[in-house]
């Protein structure tokens, strides 16, 4: 199958090309950068946030999986929409009618100022004063027009994608341990969906086959583990034991809402070391269910903890030695 991959530099678009094309499809990656990083397949540069013309080869693909999107937890509006809602719009025009459209949306669409237990796909958008940035309000502006301009695609909505090659999740966490202490709000103790890279490479293989299965679909490994044990852990293979603290959550969320304040005065547009929506994340419970995923597109992921560990771990060790070489 000839299938184009947008955001192919990035986490999760590298590796379902490369894993697609390990199965033998033919794979066109796309992205705004002007080298293809990773991706060593065949690649056209187009930023969907700018008003360059699509590639020629992209009108020819019978799929296209969707990555490419603006991700961060802060900061303005404005990058969000230009590139993962109108980007998504502009993708749309460029794209055979025909051909099956796989975007990997995010669980960031449901409401995170309340706790969520086993969220179904209906229960998200919500209106979009409810979100705390700017990512969760365009991902559901987003679905919002795959909705109205392509209701035969699927929107896979992944939770706390992991794994090696995360530049965006692990990373930051572990950027807030110093002296071998972590503070976590309400000490990442409770359950979680997550989803390991693998998982979602999966169900995207999955959605590309089961063209008739359409709408969003939760996407996340079968068994939920708390963040904390899932980071001392990879701190543990990683030589660096560490001890989590609990901050109380009530105290975190005013610390985030004060950092944020002072912040937005801040002209350097800096990322905040401490945000509302990172405190919702670790302290308010929120699993998926995942019937849909299960029963509709026949997948049952559910990583092998320790395998998925060591690899991240040993990507962790040697992007470290390469950006410290001896």
């Amino acid at each position: 199958m000839r299938i184009a991959v947008t955001g192919v530099t990035g986490f999760v678009g590298g590796a379902v090309a490369r894993s697609l094309a390990a199965e033998g499809h033919d794979v066109l990656g796309l992205g705004r950068a002007m080298t293809s990083g990773a991706w060593s397949g065949p690649y056209a540069r187009w930023d969907l946030a700018a008003r360059d013309p699509a590639p020629r080869e992209l009108a020819a693909c019978e799929a296209i999986v969707h990555a490419a999107a603006h991700v961060s937890p802060w900061g303005a509006d404005a990058p969000f929409v230009a590139a993962t809602v109108r980007g998504t719009g502009r993708l749309i025009e460029a794209i055979a009618p025909e051909a099956r459209l796989v975007v990997i949306g995010s669980a960031s669409v449901y409401d995170p100022r309340v706790p969520q237990l086993a969220a179904r796909e209906r229960d998200a958008p919500v209106p979009p004063g409810r979100y705390l940035n700017a990512y969760g309000r365009a991902k559901a502006a987003q679905e919002g027009v795959v909705r109205a301009r392509r209701p035969d695609a699927i929107v896979l909505r992944p939770r706390a994608v992991w794994g090696p090659g995360d530049r965006t999740l692990l990373p930051r966490v572990m950027a807030r341990a110093r002296g071998g202490v972590l503070p976590l709000p309400g000490g990442g103790r409770r359950p979680a969906s997550m989803t390991y890279i693998g998982s979602l490479v999966r169900a995207v293989s999955a959605a590309l086959e089961q063209r008739e299965v359409t709408g969003p679909v939760n996407v996340a490994d079968a068994t939920p583990i708390a963040p904390a044990a899932l980071l001392e852990e990879l701190f543990e293979r990683l030589y660096r034991p560490i001890l989590i603290v609990a901050v109380p959550a009530p105290l975190a969320e005013g610390a985030a809402a004060l950092v944020q304040i002072g912040w937005r005065l801040d002209p350097r547009h800096v990322e905040p070391p401490l945000t509302r929506y990172a405190v919702a994340a670790l302290a308010r419970p929120i699993t998926l269910d995942l019937t849909r995923l299960h029963e509709e597109l026949e997948v049952w992921p559910d990583a092998e903890l320790d395998v998925g560990l060591a690899h991240t771990a040993a990507w962790l060790l040697g992007r470290d030695r390469v950006a410290t070489p001896a």
